[in-house]
């Protein structure tokens, strides 16, 4: 679940966001970033077991900390998913532009439809789909990794390349990727039979969120350079392979996640 929730839009524009900053600053917000957000999912997680009403962020911030809390809690979550929402449709727009020869305005439409379909079956189709799309998605963008690395053409030492100066706007997009404490309240249910397995699953889970979020900047940045690389990163790789084809079929598909 976390993996699902966090890998998405954010993965495949990060490295678009340092391409002025360059590797080195990203991934530095990305150990501090993802280590102060897993202690707040801890944090999150003993609360959730500690209380027997099962709540969300907002009735726990309300519950703890007042209905103030609760209102800045709430106005959190939608402010953070409508940027999600925005972020999916500009980014799958425009990868069905590069792949179909479309306008991204009617390639945001495209992506829209089927998954407002989605969420129009509801809550146990939602969780079907993100089981499999998150799963597809993460051994889609590994197939790339490994093959941008093993690439001729790769050159590690643009890596190194970069200017700490711009590191500050990268932070931005760091902690959207790491925006997933809103599910810890229905992890806690699902191991409210086994709640010592809660923080193992949290961990493992922040620490392949982090994997996947260094491998994937590095390995565009390596085959790119700071330079050249669009704001999607599938589209740099489809750039960067040839015809632009190999890797936008993926990309497209695994945009909705």
């Amino acid at each position: 679940m976390i993996v699902g929730t966090n890998i998405g839009a954010g993965v495949l524009s990060i490295a678009y966001a340092s391409s002025k900053a360059g590797f080195l600053p990203l991934l530095f917000w990305l150990v501090l970033v993802g280590c102060l957000t897993t202690i707040t999912m801890l944090y999150v997680a003993e609360s959730t077991l500690r209380t027997r009403a099962h709540l969300q962020l907002s009735g726990l911030a309300k519950r703890y900390v007042g209905g103030f809390g609760s209102w800045l809690m709430f106005a959190s979550v939608c402010v953070n998913s409508i940027g999600a929402l925005t972020a999916y449709m500009t980014g799958s727009g425009k990868l069905l532009q590069s792949l179909l020869g479309i306008s991204p305005a009617i390639g945001s439409l495209l992506f829209f439809i089927p998954a407002a379909g989605v969420l129009y079956l509801g809550l146990k189709a939602i969780g079907r789909g993100e089981k499999f799309i998150s799963i597809g998605m993460v051994v889609m963008l590994s197939v790339l990794v490994i093959a941008t690395l093993l690439k001729d053409t790769t050159q590690m030492g643009r890596l190194l390349e970069g200017d700490w100066r711009f590191m500050v706007p990268v932070f931005n997009v760091v902690v959207f990727c790491f925006s997933a404490q809103y599910i810890v309240p229905e992890m806690a249910r699902g191991f409210a039979d086994k709640p010592e397995q809660l923080p193992k699953a949290i961990i493992v889970g922040m620490a392949t969120t982090f994997v996947l979020l260094a491998a994937v900047p590095l390995s565009v940045i390596a085959l790119s350079g700071l330079d050249n690389i669009s704001d999607v990163a599938t589209i740099s790789w489809g750039r960067r392979w040839g015809s632009g084809r190999s890797s936008l079929p993926i990309s497209s598909r695994c945009a909705p996640c």
